[in-house]
């Protein structure tokens, strides 16, 4: 196996990345069948019944959120986003300026391959294996699952399916994947020292380990890296670990419920829907005023970490405060979702860049609602994570909105600080106060933010 890191490389062609998608996408078929043909256990999308979808902007607490709900009995989790599933099949890559993570309602090419990134969202989900009933197939699908996720997470890799498997069964050992104490994150380790050692470069600094391990460490302390692939991006880093799964029978699934989560999701609500045709959905519109979450993107743009699309080839990035010379990286990799009329942006300070992604995304999500794409639900609001009792409340309302079972607010006291830059606490985007006055005072900005129950006139005190 052998992956260079392209500092500064020529984009793919359209006809050179659907070739590269469409060899992925064999290589899955080939772990599913050989590796792991009991993974689905028979289900099929038109057997899911009841999906919770968490709907958000880039950095309103989506992650942890996820992390908090997937550890309920009767949820069934992806190990990533959905969204990389979507990309998977060709969908959303900005070809022009005038492209972007929309997708239109009935897009032919959406439509087309719909089925085929449903029944791969069921292929990476399970119930976590704490709450699953025994399963002789686990640590199999483990593996495969193991393998699945590493062939998203270096696409440009000459990755051997045969040869990441060695590598991850040689590093679980005679391990049980559901066995107490056992650590996703100290197994990945393993398996990445034995995958560095062949040639792909699979650094830990391109982690976020903490949800399986709360004491490592995020972002990269040591030396910038750069983009962990030349110019396909599937899953944004940092990377998830896989956890073991498994998926219910037809039967059980019925009375499960699938979570999804993606920011770009407000982007395509109508084709999310699409993909399980049978299921009620619910949605918990989860907000975070406009300050943090502005405060967080530039952050997360500024971390070795969140790159989304390689956009060199359409046109050259000009970020003041993020694009440098020195990190000529940073002239190509877009971070976070894309949104319509990025382009207007690309030669904008920061701050406006990561304001146009707080705006976009949810006038998507307040269009969604008006629409009816999101009928069924639960307002949410990030600041009312940021003390125990009041998460615990909004736990408790969204297990009784969603009919989950099992206690919500069981993990509320050692909840690792998932997918953040910085440890959680409150109003740390005082450290840009100037620069984020102007923005959350804006006409757009203020009228929306006012809109989701923040007064713009009390934005200083907003936490």
């Amino acid at each position: 196996m052998t992956h260079r890191h392209a500092r500064s490389t020529p984009p793919e062609t359209p006809d050179r990345t659907e070739a590269l998608l469409s060899s992925l996408r064999r290589k899955r078929s080939e772990v599913a069948e050989r590796f792991s043909p009991r993974r689905l256990n028979g289900c099929r999308p038109a057997d899911v019944r009841s999906v919770l979808m968490i709907v958000s902007a880039s950095r309103s607490g989506s992650s942890v959120l996820h992390y908090l709900l997937a550890r309920l009995p009767g949820v069934v989790s992806l190990n990533g986003e959905d969204s990389v599933f979507t990309r998977l099949h060709g969908l959303g890559w900005a070809k022009s300026t005038d492209d972007s993570d929309f997708i239109a309602p009935e897009d032919a090419a959406a439509l087309r391959v719909a089925p085929s990134i449903a029944e791969d969202i069921l292929l990476d989900s399970g119930e976590l294996a704490s709450h699953a009933p025994a399963d002789k197939h686990l640590r199999e699908n483990y593996l495969a699952d193991s393998v699945q996720r590493l062939l998203l997470q270096f696409p440009q890799a000459d990755a051997s399916p045969d040869k990441l498997l060695q590598a991850c069964t040689a590093a679980l050992g005679d391990r049980a994947p559901n066995q107490p104490g056992f650590s996703a994150a100290d197994y990945w380790r393993l398996a990445l020292e034995r995958l560095h050692g062949a040639g792909l470069d699979a650094r830990l600094g391109y982690y976020d380990l903490r949800g399986s391990d709360p004491a490592a460490d995020f972002p990269n302390r040591g030396n910038s890296l750069p983009p962990p692939f030349s110019n396909i991006c599937l899953e944004e880093p940092p990377f998830v670990v896989p956890q073991p799964r498994r998926l219910p029978d037809p039967k059980e699934l019925e009375h499960k419920t699938l979570l999804l989560k993606s920011s770009s999701d407000c982007y395509r609500l109508w084709l999310i829907r699409r993909l399980f045709p049978n299921a009620r959905f619910k949605f918990v519109v989860l907000a975070r005023n406009p300050a943090a979450a502005i405060n967080g993107l530039m952050d997360g743009w500024l971390s070795d970490g969140f790159y989304s699309q390689n956009l060199g080839h359409i046109a050259a990035l000009d970020v003041q405060g993020y694009s440098r010379d020195d990190r000529p990286w940073t002239r190509q990799w877009w971070n976070f979702d894309l949104p319509p009329g990025w382009a207007q942006v690309r030669t904008r300070p920061l701050e406006e860049v990561c304001a146009r992604q707080w705006l976009s995304a949810n006038q998507h999500i307040l269009s969604g609602i008006r629409s009816g794409l999101i009928e069924e639900r639960l307002d949410v609001r990030y600041e009312s994570f940021l003390e125990p009792r009041s998460l615990a409340g909004t736990l408790s309302a969204i297990g009784r909105f969603a009919g989950l079972t099992g206690d919500p607010t069981a993990s509320v006291g050692c909840i690792p600080p998932v997918m953040s830059v910085t440890p959680p606490a409150p109003q740390k985007w005082r450290k840009r106060r100037d620069l984020l006055a102007a923005l959350v005072q804006d006409g757009e900005i203020a009228a929306l933010a006012r809109e989701f129950g923040y007064a713009p006139e009390r934005w200083e005190s907003w936490a």
